[in-house]
């Protein structure tokens, strides 16, 4: 079966053209977010493109269930909210990220908010290839991944944190973050962690008393 391209420039709406099976392909420059997914499609970005959500919310939301979504070659620069300002992942569903740049997002609220570059509650996350930089949150400045979610990470760079709580699962392969890898779990569930060749520069910060299961390889 063909794929059906759709070539969007800056300065178009992008939700409009969100349909079912559709790869929306953004032409380089600026592309006005935020975005609600709540379908399964492809935004893929020509050199340049950027997706920017001026502190609008959160650049892209996904928060339906059973969706496919994958996000390829985009920046997703300055989004914000209470958590993920960047991606905000709440639904039961994919999300794959592909040589994705994360930039200058951030969560804030009264207690600090949580995951600056992503933020994932439901559902399952691969980034592969990604790069998170200068994003800002109380808890996971860059990543955090809580609840009942799912994240691999294959590779790419984490200019800061990373969180995993509750009973979510996080793999780290090949990956390079700068900041603290923070986990805690609950007092009935604890978060399953793998790291294998990967560098955490900030050491990995496992709760004392709701600690995380911990698997660490080095190839």
């Amino acid at each position: 079966m063909s794929e059906t391209i759709v070539r969007v420039l800056p300065g178009e709406a992008i939700e409009p053209q969100l349909r079912a099976g559709v790869t929306l392909l953004l032409a380089a420059g600026v592309h006005r977010a935020p975005v609600v997914i709540e379908c399964n499609v492809t935004l893929r970005g020509e050199a340049g493109a950027v997706l920017e959500a001026d502190r609008a919310g959160s650049v892209l939301a996904v928060e339906a269930d059973g969706l496919t979504v994958r996000v390829e070659g985009l920046t997703l620069r300055g989004g914000a909210g209470e958590a993920g300002g960047g991606l905000r992942l709440a639904g039961w569903s994919e999300v794959t990220l592909v040589n994705v740049v994360l930039e200058d997002n951030e969560a804030t609220q009264s207690s600090g908010g949580v995951g600056g570059g992503a933020f994932v509650l439901r559902g399952s996350l691969t980034a592969e290839d990604c790069t998170f930089q200068r994003n800002r949150a109380g808890v996971g400045s860059d990543l955090a991944v809580w609840g009942a979610a799912r994240a691999s990470v294959r590779g790419g760079f984490f200019a800061g944190d990373v969180s995993c709580r509750d009973g979510a699962e996080l793999s780290i392969v090949g990956a390079h973050v700068t900041g603290q890898l923070e986990l805690r779990g609950t007092s009935t569930r604890a978060p399953q962690v793998v790291l294998k060749g990967a560098r955490i520069d900030g050491g990995v910060h496992n709760d004392v008393n709701q600690p995380a299961t911990l698997s660490v390889e080095d190839g």
